[in-house]
């Protein structure tokens, strides 16, 4: 039987918090989710049992978020009993949602559990003074890491990059760009990082990462696009570079063996400095085939979870080869990665195995932002 007096620890996300996230003590009654923040107003929020959608992630990725019907509102926990509760409380109405969650929570501890056993066996091959082996142990070391080393990489990288006719905030571009951002950001595998997104005003057809959520996106990208759901397939593949860490997998490898034993004792400090400057050379702006696929299809992901159609994405890589002759810079976005083809094809398969859902249009001034470009 629910017991609608049991309080949860956890929070509210809401654009009319200050900051836009609170702390909050949640209930769940037979109709309703109630969290009432702990700050000074304590201002009540609440989502129908019956509209409400879930999600599972955060740091420890017990996290719980639901998410009202608009998306405009989300109260999180992980406390056990929390799941329970919700399902009592909705009469079963969410324990689909809540039984996909599970599967997807024991999938990930499965993928824990590989990984441990895999940096096991790898920490013995270090113990054994294996050259590649110390290489190999690096990257497992890297995602212990917090996102922090990161966010210091990009922002000594970007302060230092030598890139010209930088558009203000608040150009119509910049300002696509990041609302554009905003769709995504929710949907991000890492909650949390800070995103700057920084416009150039060139021809040239091409967006980077670097670590940490810095990117740069060029105006002839913007201006080939044929649509803003395109550019928000070029932003969430961007994205999702950093996410998952690729730049600072990449330093680990450029850098070679000090560097790994660095990254496996923990001793950055001296890193951020020299990492900041091989990003600063562009070697962290081409990612291995590996890392680019993983960024497509991560990119798709939170296409999907915000409701753009992932095919946006594959339908740009088209547009940039079809037309590669006429374009001038066209293959910067793709020309270190052969094989395009087969990613369009990875991106349309793994599509097909994503849930059916409406997807529904940017409302967003593409055309008047090209106009404000010539």
């Amino acid at each position: 039987m629910l017991d609608s007096s049991q309080a949860y620890q956890g929070g509210v996300f809401h654009d009319s918090i200050t900051g836009g996230r609170a702390g909050a003590k949640i209930s769940v009654t037979l109709q309703e989710i109630v969290a009432v923040t702990q700050n000074d107003d304590q201002r009540r929020f609440t989502i129908r049992l019956n509209e409400c959608q879930l999600d599972m992630g955060g740091a420890s990725g017990r996290m719980i978020f639901c998410r009202d019907a608009t998306r405009s509102l989300t109260i999180f926990c992980e406390e056990p009993g929390f799941a329970r509760a919700l399902d009592q409380g909705s009469m079963g109405q969410l324990s689909e949602q809540l039984s996909i969650l599970r599967k997807h929570q024991r999938g990930d501890a499965n993928r824990f559990r590989f990984w441990l056993a895999a940096s096991t066996l790898i920490l013995v091959v270090v113990c054994i003074g294996g050259y590649y082996g110390v290489l190999a142990a690096a990257r497992t070391a890297v995602r212990a890491l917090p996102i922090s080393i990161d966010e210091k990489i990009g922002k000594m990288a970007i302060q230092s990059m030598e890139l010209e006719k930088r558009l203000d905030s608040d150009h119509p571009a910049s300002k696509l760009i990041s609302k554009i951002v905003d769709v995504l950001k929710p949907h991000a595998t890492v909650q949390g990082m800070n995103f700057q997104v920084m416009v150039v005003d060139s021809d040239e057809v091409n967006a980077f990462a670097l670590p940490g959520g810095q990117i740069v996106m060029y105006t002839g990208l913007i201006k080939k696009a044929e649509s803003s759901e395109q550019i928000a397939g070029v932003m969430a593949h961007e994205i999702s570079h950093a996410t998952l860490r690729h730049g600072l997998q990449s330093l680990s490898q450029s850098l070679g063996i000090v560097a790994a034993i660095q990254f496996m004792t923990g001793d950055v400090g001296g890193l951020v400095a020299l990492g900041a400057h091989v990003a600063q050379e562009s070697v962290l702006t081409s990612y291995s085939r590996n890392s680019e696929t993983e960024a497509d299809l991560e990119g798709a992901r939170m296409l999907h979870a915000a409701k753009i159609d992932p095919k946006a994405m594959a339908d740009f890589f088209n547009l940039l080869k079809e037309e590669e002759g006429d374009i001038p810079g066209v293959m910067a976005w793709i020309s270190t990665h052969p094989q395009h083809a087969k990613r369009v094809e990875n991106i349309s398969n793994y599509e097909k195995t994503l849930p059916k859902i409406e997807y529904v249009r940017l409302e967003l001034d593409l055309e008047g932002v090209k106009k404000s470009l010539e």
